[in-house]
């Protein structure tokens, strides 16, 4: 378990570190090692199980993500000097995009606890419901990212996301239901800053 949680979290960073230059890109690995590293370290002096160890690291993996993507973002676009379309350029845009990001990626931790055997689910159910709640918080996670640059896919990816989680907890709709609207909002908003409309959007009169 353990093993696999290092993995994971090696994998993810390799994942969202490719296309950055060489130089930046292998600090930001390199940082993610030594890191992983000293809680290794730690957890062994404070002799910790194997398994608590891996939970924790794959919960920091899970809640770091969203920081993990903003990193990316700002990294990329430093090194295009600040081509594209920016989410980050108020302070108050930037607010809202860390906290979409951060309730985007809360489902991934309902999955890996209920993939960790938490719960009365059986095997096959608990591999069920585990994978998708992952998958349902990655769509999202994807589609507010794409959304500055490929804003049909973003929209429709954060939809289908929010979609997935509401349900799969229909019995609480009337929180999932105004937390997904408001992701697919805000992904609508990032993507109206490309220029890009819906079908049917007034198309505002060039001599006004």
């Amino acid at each position: 378990m353990l093993a696999l949680a290092l993995a994971l979290t090696r994998s993810w960073t390799a994942f969202y570190t490719r296309g950055l230059p060489p130089d930046l890109r292998s600090q930001r690995r390199e940082e993610i090692d030594c890191d992983l590293w000293e809680h290794e370290r730690l957890a062994e002096l404070e002799r910790e199980p194997g398994n608590g160890t891996a939970v924790a690291i794959l919960l920091r993996l899970t809640m770091g993500a969203p920081a993990d993507i903003l990193w990316r973002l700002e990294a990329g676009a430093s090194a295009r000097s600040g081509k594209g379309t920016q989410m980050n350029d108020s302070k108050r845009m930037r607010g809202l995009f860390i906290l979409a990001l951060f309730v985007a990626i809360v489902p991934a931790g309902f999955g890996v606890a209920v993939l960790l055997g938490n719960g009365d689910l059986d095997s096959s159910a608990r591999v069920m419901f585990g994978t998708l709640w992952i998958v349902a918080a990655v769509t999202m996670v994807l589609g507010l990212v794409l959304s500055g640059t490929r804003p049909g896919l973003g929209v429709g990816l954060v939809a289908g996301g929010a979609l997935l989680i509401s349900v799969m907890m229909f019995w609480i709709f009337f929180i999932t239901v105004p937390l997904g609207a408001g992701l697919v909002y805000l992904a609508y908003r990032r993507a109206r800053r490309t220029g890009w409309r819906l079908r049917g959007d007034n198309v505002p009169n060039a001599t006004a």
